[in-house]
């Protein structure tokens, strides 16, 4: 009995240091999406290939995968949405998103949390400061030269997948959200934030992500046991299928 309270104990007190309060999508993540760079066509057998532009125009906000995950962790950690307060100026919010991006989203963070007057969640803040957002949590080039990256380039042995995917299933059982980075080189080199699971009969895992290419949408990345690995749900830029899955914004180098 003392040992069953003390388990039911356990999980309530990791789920508070989580967060405090369930993730909820899409509230909780951004409303605008980072855009494809290329031009995503389907074949005749089902692929999906990237082609440049016609027009050669770059779409205004492209290549942030990186910076929407690593800033949907920081508003989530380290940010207080209170929509009884009045609303700020366009340039006290600027000030408080860059305060915010400044705080390394591994740390534990500030004293108090950076509050956002006037806004209930994220979703309903970014809608309404999209443009003052996508200029002011970073530009997109630095993520590409994180030290991090270069993971994609080494074989990821089935062991140290299945490592992750209990390691993903622990932290969202603690109320956390994570990020990871999943990869198969050329077709895909993407960002994603895991926010719940579901586990299947058979003992496979479903998570639930956050996908900044399509915000709106809910998309699954699904861990296998029989096999030890993680297939990607199919995409209008990927067809869907096995991927490389990795650690993300959990250090300075990963």
């Amino acid at each position: 009995m003392r040992s069953t309270l003390f388990l039911l104990w356990a999980n309530v007190a990791l789920a508070t240091l989580g967060n405090g309060t369930p993730f909820h999508f899409p509230q909780d993540s951004f409303s605008f999406s980072n855009q494809l760079y290329f031009d995503y066509q389907t074949t005749r057998k089902g692929d999906v290939q990237a082609h440049r532009r016609a027009d050669g125009k770059t779409p205004d906000y492209s290549r942030h995968c990186f910076v929407l995950v690593r800033s949907l962790l920081q508003f989530r950690r380290f940010a207080e949405f209170r929509p009884e307060l009045p609303k700020l100026t366009a340039d006290q919010y600027r000030a408080r998103v860059r305060e915010l991006i400044r705080v390394p989203p591994w740390s534990s963070g500030p004293a108090n949390k950076i509050q956002f007057p006037g806004y209930s969640d994220l979703y309903s803040f970014s809608a309404a400061h999209s443009l003052m957002l996508q200029k002011a949590l970073g530009v997109w080039w630095p993520s590409y030269w994180r030290v991090g990256n270069w993971r994609i380039v080494f074989p990821v042995p089935r062991s140290s997948q299945e490592r992750l995917a209990h390691w993903l299933q622990n932290r969202l059982d603690a109320g956390h959200i994570e990020a990871v980075y999943i990869t198969r080189m050329k077709p895909i080199n993407h960002c994603l934030v895991a926010y719940k699971y579901v586990k299947q009969p058979n003992g496979d895992l479903l998570y639930f992500v956050c996908d900044v290419n399509q915000p709106a949408k809910e998309v699954h990345l699904r861990y296998q046991t029989a096999n030890r690995s993680f297939y990607y749900d199919r995409t209008p830029y990927y067809p869907g299928g096995l991927v490389s899955v990795m650690r993300l914004y959990v250090s300075p180098l990963f």
